[in-house]
């Protein structure tokens, strides 16, 4: 690190010029001279080397701070300007800026929040960097100076009380843009599409954009100095009630998931032997998950509804016999065709792991889930041959089933950018009461969810 001291005065060496003015002018100076107080900026610089490329930035809050570009292959810096001379004692100096490796050939700069300075602090970031992804946190504030990112597809997110300032900004693919209750100031914009989302109450205002072509999608209670669709200029502006609200707010997604389904036991069972073995099982899922909760860059949390319908059908033939299935012999030679199903509904939690370097376009989480679950009386579902050579169906409840479990789940985001979930199950207590002897036999199976 360097350390400098500047010192701003109100008054320069001009003594000389003034006394040609005059004594009365000279005199009126120094008077002037005698009211007014030095200040002293402080000023540390720190610089970053590594073999790898830095592709996302996080600014949090806390800092007046500037992204400023440099000719590709220098270092980059990191200058702290403030007034405070506190924090600069030799080997005391705070760790404002972080490195993270993603992986061999990734990482990211983070910015971490102001929780010493005075919030008048600059931090000027100078780097030659390929940002594709930047993110100022809630209540941070950035400035992007002349910035040319060539060619790539540029997200950047600008969350609640947060302020984005570019002065110019070239591009020449994709620049997304969205601000959830924050302000953004384009004075300076062109490249080839420029899209710009709003939430909640923000404010955007523009400058000199020149794009091949610009969307602007906000919802009413939004301020911007472009309101209309100008096909001309290529602009398309859409307004939509359900961009009032703060993005991620009140939102929640329905799926479908189909899986398979077997009960395994703990302890010996012969296939054969027992009354809940299955030829095969399915699940049908319908999951509402509401929108995630962070807790930090990385982990985030959620719940959701699930409801449920379990198939199975069996290998040999049953009866009811109170909370219980018994083997049936009775039916000889023809034995009937048996199923058994059941509804359940669920609340899952839920803790994922997102990643951030490049697996997050193969996979961009993986996550653990806990669902307490409550089941209703199955029912068993007999077709049987009857004396005519037709079908005879018969169904009734046997209550067999643990009214309550709580289901245990790993998946993984995949295939089309997260689009669905693929995860392995089973129940941590016992799937069937104890009455019905089938001990320690707990369901489990593989889920995908889309």
């Amino acid at each position: 690190m360097k350390r400098t001291a500047s010192i701003i005065r109100d008054i320069a060496e001009i003594s000389v010029l003034l006394a040609l003015v005059g004594i009365f002018i000279l005199a009126e100076v120094n008077v002037n001279a005698q009211t007014t107080q030095p200040q002293d900026l402080y000023q540390i610089e720190q610089t970053f080397e590594h073999d790898y490329r830095i592709g996302r930035l996080f600014i949090n809050r806390g800092w007046d701070a500037h992204l400023i570009q440099t000719p590709e292959g220098t270092p980059t810096r990191l200058v702290v300007t403030t007034a405070c001379a506190d924090f600069f004692e030799e080997g005391a100096e705070p760790e404002l800026f972080k490195i993270e490796k993603l992986s061999k050939r990734r990482g990211s700069y983070i910015l971490v929040a102001n929780q010493w300075m005075p919030r008048t602090t600059k931090v000027e970031i100078y780097t030659s960097q390929p940002l594709y992804d930047i993110k100022l946190e809630k209540g941070a504030r950035l400035t992007i100076h002349y910035y040319d990112f060539d060619s790539v597809d540029l997200d950047i997110y600008a969350d609640t009380g947060a302020v984005l300032v570019i002065d110019t900004l070239n591009n020449r693919y994709s620049t997304d843009i969205t601000v959830s209750n924050a302000t953004l100031d384009l004075r300076h914009f062109s490249g080839n599409k420029l899209v710009i989302d709003t939430y909640g109450e923000s404010t955007v205002k523009e400058g000199d954009v020149k794009s091949r072509n610009q969307w602007l999608t906000m919802g009413e209670k939004t301020t911007s100095n472009i309101t209309a669709t100008d096909s001309t200029r290529h602009i398309y502006v859409k307004t939509k009630k359900s961009h009032d609200r703060e993005r991620k707010l009140f939102q929640f997604t329905l799926g479908l998931g189909l899986g398979v389904a077997t009960p395994i036991t703990w302890v010996d069972n012969s296939r054969y032997g027992s009354p809940y073995n299955t030829n095969y099982g399915f699940i049908g899922q319908l999951p509402i998950r509401f929108n995630e909760i962070s807790i930090s860059r990385h982990w985030s949390w959620n719940f959701g509804l699930d409801a449920s319908w379990s198939y199975l059908q069996l290998d040999n033939a049953v009866k009811v016999q109170g909370d219980q299935l018994v083997l049936d012999p009775s039916y000889g030679a023809t034995p009937p065709r048996q199923e058994l199903y059941w509804w359940a509904i669920g609340v899952p939690v839920t803790l994922k792991y997102s990643f951030d370097n490049w697996l997050k376009n193969i996979i961009p989480g993986i996550y653990v889930t806990l669902t307490p679950t409550f089941n209703f009386t199955p029912r068993l579902v007999t077709k049987s041959l009857d004396a005519d050579d037709h079908w005879h169906t018969d169904r009734e409840k046997v209550d067999i089933l643990n009214r309550f479990n709580i289901r245990a789940a790993i998946g993984f985001n995949c295939f089309l950018g997260g689009a669905g979930r693929l995860e392995l199950f089973t129940d941590l207590l016992p799937t069937y009461k104890s009455s019905a002897d089938a001990p320690q036999t707990r369901m489990f199976g593989l889920n995908f969810i889309f």
